[in-house]
């Protein structure tokens, strides 16, 4: 009987774990982390098969770089993708960023630069 009670107590224990784990709301970023994710968004309309996603180059917080990860796809103008990220970089608020159009891998690989005004 005490093994039994023994057994049970951390199965219990774990079953609220899970249950305040899968019940947590989810804290949406915001300030910087927000602008990002808005030029994530309109940087992927349309372009979802070969935009991944974009983000700050660094960890800092006062950082002003943003870099686009895509996938190596021909006949893209990264180039375009680098102004449009600028376009819209400028809508949301984000004012002067250098961004890197970049294709994953070890390392990445630069296909395209931009300073934004």
């Amino acid at each position: 009987m005490k093994i039994r009670s023994i057994l049970l107590l951390p199965f219990i224990l774990g079953f609220y774990f899970l249950l305040y784990i899968a019940t947590k709301p989810n804290v949406p970023c915001d300030g910087d982390c927000e602008l990002v994710e808005q030029v994530t968004e309109r940087i992927r309309n349309n372009r979802e098969s070969y935009v991944y996603h974009a983000q700050r180059c660094t960890y800092r917080a006062a950082s002003d770089t943003l870099c686009v990860y895509v996938k190596d796809t021909a006949g893209i103008d990264w180039n375009l993708i680098a102004d449009s990220t600028c376009y819209f970089a400028t809508q949301v608020g984000l004012r002067q960023q250098k961004v890197f159009i970049l294709k994953p891998g070890f390392p990445n690989d630069t296909v395209a630069r931009r300073q934004c005004p």
